[in-house]
């Protein structure tokens, strides 16, 4: 890809500096998924990314203060792996959830992640390079970018940097990689979390790079596992009491989702069916998860009956109604034309699960696709006061209040998602409608005039940040 990203990121600022300063290294962080945002790298799954940081924050919970607020974001990507990013930001891709044999080798993987970052093995490396900052920035944010899937590609980073720089910011050395794995064992190990699950997954990483050197799993292109490497945590794991955990319903669930949904085009759909029968049949995954997967697929090609055939059987070999599956029921009959029951089954789940965000989005969704505007825009309001970051639900709210006949308030909406898209030019010029459109009371308005201005200064020192990175 040749494109450069070093004028979208800050400065890194004092080169005298030991180490990246928290607050840059948070800044730095935002400034990359913001870019990972723009270009559709982030998966927009609220299901599965709510999962994901519930899960991973019993992890945290039991990790070193680190400083940072944890923020995991799942990566539109088939390949096995993740990574950690400066601030605290760690990425899953859909592949590694998929690949995962247990709950306890994707603990395995974050609990390694975070150690990462409460080592602060990034802001180390990073300050190593300070005296070309925005060059390792943007190496860093091509290699995430770029280079997911492609160690081809990767080689592009070295024209922005020297091989060596190219070398530090796709990898870590090998003793960071033992220090996270010690910090990674014992959250594990704090967690009640199965400590094997790092044996058996880095172990079938590396068979897999023996037995395939061309198309070894990405992972081991940033993770280097070495046999000393797997001795050490085996010697680890061997001085802490075995501890089976057995997978959460939601994990089992939201795997057989992104494998339902690798590949939507009808071939790719008819092959996840086959799969997802076979396992049945062969008694070779979890049956309530099977049959979910089954109902996804049937859901993504638009199959209401085959998917409400496989909910029930859902149904019945689950033991208490779950929100992922109350969820796509309710989606099933939306995209099937009736809202009327879809806004149904979402009332009646969310008294069961008050605080599953795609029930909200589903009941939102039933609202606006029944053109009940007037119970929509409260609902949307007190949704965006509990959900601020949410995106999508800003977008709904300002499409409410538009059907509502509020166009300023839809504006000042419709700014707060593109802020949260990271597009502060569109938010900007949302405020400034907002202003013209009038219809505001004082309150809100001067709550505009001042978001506006906050906006502008923002933008204007992004801008004065670009032109120094420039020089």
């Amino acid at each position: 890809m040749a494109y450069s990203q070093a004028e979208n990121l800050p400065r890194l600022g004092d080169a005298a500096a030991d180490e990246l300063s928290p607050t840059m290294e948070r800044r730095v962080g935002e400034s990359i998924v913001g870019e990972m945002r723009r270009r559709g790298a982030i998966h927009d799954d609220i299901e599965i990314a709510d999962y994901l940081n519930r899960f991973a924050s019993t992890l945290v919970a039991t990790a070193p203060a680190s400083g940072f607020s944890f923020e995991f974001f799942l990566v539109r990507d088939g390949t096995l792996n993740a990574f950690a990013l400066p601030g605290g930001f760690i990425g899953v891709h859909t592949g590694l959830i998929v690949a995962a044999q247990s709950e306890s080798e994707l603990a395995s993987v974050l609990a390694h992640e975070i150690g990462h970052v409460t080592q602060r093995h990034i802001a180390r490396m990073l300050a190593r390079e300070r005296q070309a900052s925005v060059v390792m920035l943007a190496a860093l944010v091509l290699a995430v970018l770029a280079a997911r899937s492609n160690p081809q590609a990767a080689g592009g980073v070295a024209s922005l940097g020297s091989t060596v720089a190219q070398q530090q910011m796709l990898g870590f050395s090998r003793d960071a990689e033992r220090e996270a794995d010690r910090v990674g064992l014992e959250i594990l190990r704090q967690g009640g979390f199965d400590s094997n699950g790092m044996i058996s997954f880095f172990g079938r990483l590396q068979q897999s790079g023996r037995l395939y050197e061309n198309s070894a799993p990405e992972y081991l292109r940033t993770h280097p596992i070495t046999s000393e490497r797997i001795a050490d945590i085996q010697g680890r794991v061997g001085e802490t009491r075995y501890r089976q955990r057995p997978d959460s319903v939601e994990f089992l669930l939201a795997r057989a989702k992104l494998r339902a949904l690798g590949d939507t085009g009808v071939d790719g759909l008819r092959l996840a069916r086959s799969q997802f029968e076979r396992g049945l049949r062969e008694r070779t995954i979890d049956e309530a998860a099977g049959w979910f997967g089954l109902a996804t697929v049937a859901a993504a090609g638009r199959d209401a009956t085959g998917a409400r055939k496989a909910l029930a059987e859902v149904r019945r070999r689950l033991p208490a109604s779950h929100a992922f599956v109350e969820r796509l029921a309710g989606q099933v009959e939306l995209d099937a034309g009736d809202p009327a029951a879809a806004l149904k089954l979402a009332d009646a789940a969310l008294l069961r699960h008050p605080h599953a965000r795609a029930l909200t989005h589903l009941r939102a969704a039933a609202l606006l696709a029944r053109r009940d505007f007037a119970a929509a825009v409260p609902f949307l309001e007190d949704a965006v006061a509990l959900y601020r970051s949410d995106a999508g639900l800003w977008r709904m709210l300002s499409e409410a209040q538009g059907g509502l006949g509020q166009p300023a308030r839809a504006h000042r909406a419709a700014a707060e998602q593109f802020v949260l898209l990271d597009a502060t030019p569109a938010a900007i010029e949302q405020l400034r409608l907002a202003q013209r459109a009038g219809q505001l009371d004082f309150h809100t308005a001067s709550k505009v005039d001042a978001r506006l201005r906050e906006l502008e200064t923002q933008w204007r020192i992004e801008q004065e940040e670009r032109r120094e990175s420039r020089r």
